[in-house]
C-alpha cells in the first residue's frame, strides 16, 4: 500500500497554490481593466465614425438635444443600432438606462461645452467644416451613469462636470472628431471648443 501524505506535505501544497493564486490573480484583473479599456476606445470609435457619417450625409454632426424623446444617439440608429453594444463602456459598473428610453444604457457622452456660442456647440449639431481643429476636439466621452452628455455650459473646469473618470488612475476615455480615441486624465479648455 502507497504512503500517503503527510499533513505537512499537504500544507506545503496548499501553501504554494495559495502563493501561485496571489501572483495570478492581480495580472488577471489588470489583464481585465485593460481589456475593458480598449473596448471603451473601440466603441467609441465606433460611435465616432457614425458620427462622421451622419455628418457628411446630414452637414452637420448629431445635435446632442432634438426633443424630449430623441437625442443624438436616436441619430445615429441607422449607423449603429442601440442593441449593438457600443453605447456601453464595459467599465461602467452602474449602467443606467436612460430615463425617456430603458431600451438603451448610455455610457459615453456628447461633448456640450459652449463656448463660442451655438455655431460652435455640438448641443445644437456642428457642421465639419466648422470644426477647427478635429485631431483636437473631443466629440464623445465616458460620460456621468444616466446622461447622455459630457461637460455643459460656457465655463471650464478640471475635472470636468458630468465626465466619469471610471478607468485606472482618475482617466477617462475620449474620441476626437478625427475618429482618434485615447486615454486622458486631464484636459484643457481648447480640448472642448469646436471654434479653436
Amino acid at each position: 500500500m502507497p504512503d500517503a501524505f503527510t499533513l505537512l506535505e499537504l500544507l506545503v501544497v496548499v501553501a504554494i497554490i495559495g502563493l501561485l493564486a496571489g501572483l495570478l490573480l492581480p495580472a488577471l484583473a489588470n489583464a481585465r481593466r485593460k481589456s475593458h479599456e480598449s473596448a471603451c476606445l473601440s466603441n467609441l470609435r465606433q460611435l465616432s465614425l457614425a458620427a462622421t457619417m451622419y455628418a457628411d450625409e446630414c452637414g452637420s454632426y448629431p445635435p446632442a438635444w432634438i426633443n424630449s424623446t430623441a437625442r443624438w444617439m436616436d441619430l445615429l440608429k441607422p449607423y449603429v443600432p442601440k442593441k449593438s453594444g457600443a453605447y456601453v463602456c464595459l467599465s461602467d459598473t452602474q449602467k443606467i438606462p436612460l430615463p425617456w428610453d430603458p431600451t438603451i444604457t448610455m455610457s459615453f457622452g456628447i461633448n456640450t461645452f459652449n463656448f463660442a456660442g451655438n455655431r460652435w456647440c455640438f448641443w445644437y449639431g456642428v457642421k465639419l467644416r466648422d470644426v477647427v481643429r478635429p485631431a483636437g476636439t473631443i466629440l464623445y466621452a465616458d460620460c456621468t451613469p444616466g446622461k447622455y452628455y459630457a461637460g455643459g455650459g460656457s465655463t471650464f473646469t478640471d475635472p470636468v462636470v458630468d465626465v466619469h473618470y471610471r478607468h485606472p488612475n482618475q482617466s477617462f476615455n475620449a474620441v476626437y472628431c478625427d475618429g482618434h480615441a485615447e486615454r486622458k486624465t486631464k484636459t484643457q479648455r481648447s480640448d472642448w471648443d469646436a471654434s479653436q
